[in-house]
């Protein structure tokens, strides 16, 4: 009797994991630094993660994967050969004023396959209803072969409008259309081989600040659920409300037939990530120390564009 409960029990909890749980392999992607508004010569890291709900896996930095990873300011600079291979730690950047940066990652394509039903759910559950209809009106079965790619941003906060407003030649791309985190609400376009692209699910996801106004550390996050879902118009722009204080994460994804023969469809992820503070009296908000402690890992520093 006992063990015919306990069957039942886990059978239970089985059925509402996979309830619950989100296509496979629909996980965000985003760079999250240890400070959204560093100082000038702060030393800031940068790790990479995927997951859902703006909680997930730290990344470890493969050279093998990488198309571009760099900084903009007035002048871009390449970050690519200074991360050491399986490193937690992305980049360990001081910045140069108070302008703003840029930080972005872009990949190569890697690839998956999913039965046809469970593809078709992360299709909805993304809002691509072009490749939804598509597949809908010629039905197959088996398995969805794709190839996909991923463009990340981030932030650090800074006064300089035309700096976070620049396009930073992303396949897929994010460009703000004035500074991320200084008012509630957000303007966003989203550029697709740097033209407008309409019809675009933007969703967002905000993690409250941590202890101290830091970033969260890994083991503390929750798991969120969107904040919104937008879709672009005409002109490939939506408006967004960030409103509220904290971490917020930005993403869409665009999907076309893939051109490789090896695959049926090519996706591309971008995401974009900054901070917005509330007015706080006092010490200059948001400061963490740069620490592995967030993704379990110790290093030790070394200055101005280096990583270990």
């Amino acid at each position: 009797m006992l063990r015919d409960i306990l069957r039942f029990r886990i059978a239970r909890v089985g059925v509402a994991l996979f309830v619950l749980a989100p296509p496979v392999h629909a996980h965000q992607y985003w760079l999250s630094p240890s400070d959204y508004s560093p100082a000038p010569s702060e030393l800031v890291d940068v790790h990479a993660f995927s997951g859902t709900g703006f909680r997930g896996e730290a990344k470890r930095w493969s050279p093998d994967r990488c198309v571009e990873f760099s900084t903009t300011t007035y002048r871009s600079f390449s970050l690519s050969t200074l991360v050491r291979e399986d490193s937690l730690v992305w980049a360990r950047n001081a910045f140069p004023d108070r302008g703003g940066t840029w930080l972005q990652y872009q990949s190569n394509h890697a690839s998956i396959e999913l039965p046809g039903a469970e593809f078709d759910a992360y299709l909805e559950e993304e809002g691509l209803t072009g490749p939804l209809d598509e597949r809908r009106r010629a039905p197959r079965e088996g398995t969805v072969r794709e190839r996909y790619r991923r463009c990340a941003k981030v932030w650090f906060a800074g006064r300089d409008a035309r700096r976070a407003a620049k396009a930073l030649g992303q396949p897929l791309e994010l460009v703000p259309l004035s500074l991320p985190g200084e008012s509630p609400v957000l303007r966003v376009r989203v550029l697709w081989l740097g033209r407008p692209l309409a019809g675009a699910t933007v969703q967002t996801w905000r993690q409250p600040w941590g202890a101290g106004g830091g970033t969260r550390a890994l083991a503390e996050r929750d798991s969120v659920g969107a904040a919104q879902h937008e879709r672009t118009d005409a002109r490939g722009e939506v408006r967004l409300d960030v409103a509220d204080s904290g971490e917020w994460l930005v993403s869409t994804v665009h999907m076309v037939r893939s051109t490789d023969r090896a695959a049926d469809w090519e996706s591309t992820w971008a995401s974009l990530t900054f901070g917005r503070r509330e007015a706080v009296s006092g010490a200059r908000r948001g400061t963490s120390a740069p620490s592995e402690e967030r993704v379990s890992e110790g290093v030790g520093s070394r200055r101005d564009q280096q990583v270990p």
